[in-house]
């Protein structure tokens, strides 16, 4: 996406996200929305200022340099869904297409077919660049 995996940090649940960012002031966060969850009362400080169909750009009200990319619905299935609409099958890079099956991928991020999966998908979907153009911007 134009910068290096080294800088990707994964954290488990939209708290521990929110809460490295409090931490890291040059950090931008991704979650997913997960509409069916309970949401961490720390959400409420955030904003949209940005959106491309299925994501948006939130800042934190107190704080603009704090921001969080929110994927909706889920990222599995927003990932599956960019696949479609770009033509991209994701049994050519021998992944799951069902969501719950793409999730249960033990550190997904470190699977080269994954890697290609996305670079594929960063070169076709309007919406992965509009993510990479907020990453870019967020850590300049």
């Amino acid at each position: 996406m134009g910068f290096s995996r080294k800088k990707i940090k994964h954290e488990s649940g939209k708290g521990n996200v929110l809460r490295k960012l409090n931490k890291d002031p040059m950090t931008i966060g991704m979650i997913d929305e997960d509409p069916h969850s309970s949401q961490p009362s720390e959400m409420k400080r955030y904003i949209e200022a940005e959106k491309k169909d299925t994501v948006k750009l939130l800042i934190r009200n107190d704080n603009t340099g704090k921001k969080v990319i929110q994927i909706s619905p889920y990222l599995e299935h927003w990932l599956i869904n960019r696949a479609r609409q770009n033509q991209i099958s994701l049994k050519d890079y021998d992944l799951p297409d069902d969501p719950v099956e793409l999730h249960d991928i033990t550190h997904i991020e470190r699977n080269w077919n994954f890697q290609d999966f996305l670079d594929e998908l960063i070169n076709k979907d309007a919406e992965i660049r509009t993510i990479q153009k907020w990453i870019k911007e967020a850590i300049k």
